[in-house]
């Protein structure tokens, strides 16, 4: 997928209300494309993000050693206290979305798969 391919699925993420952040990350943890919703003040700063795409990333590259006999990974998520983040693999990238924190994970985990076509 092209970079403005990949940039068009954030843009549609970012317009439904409940998302906060919508960025495709390479497999170094890299933000290859992405952003935060207009007038959303990020939670951690720039440095603060890139440890946790990293660790998204490896994440990821650790789960799928148990692919051949569980199954890939449809999408994993995280509640937290004050947002709550998916990733999913998509090609050779990760999407890494962040929402708000009383989301209903699954309805959104399934909107995010529908909008993205993954």
């Amino acid at each position: 997928m092209s970079d403005e391919s990949l940039n068009q699925k954030c843009d549609l993420l970012l317009k439904e209300p409940e998302i906060r952040f919508a960025g495709f990350l390479d497999m170094m943890g890299n933000l290859v494309v992405g952003s935060f919703r207009k007038g959303l003040e990020p939670l951690k700063n720039e440095t603060e993000r890139k440890k946790m795409f990293v660790e998204a990333v490896l994440r990821i590259r650790t789960r799928q050693d148990f692919d051949e006999n569980l199954g890939p990974v449809t999408y994993a998520a995280a509640r937290r206290k004050n947002i709550v983040t998916f990733t999913f693999l998509v090609d050779n990238k990760v999407l890494f979305v962040s929402a708000e924190p009383n989301v209903d994970i699954d309805k959104t985990a399934n909107k995010i798969l529908n909008l993205c076509s993954v």
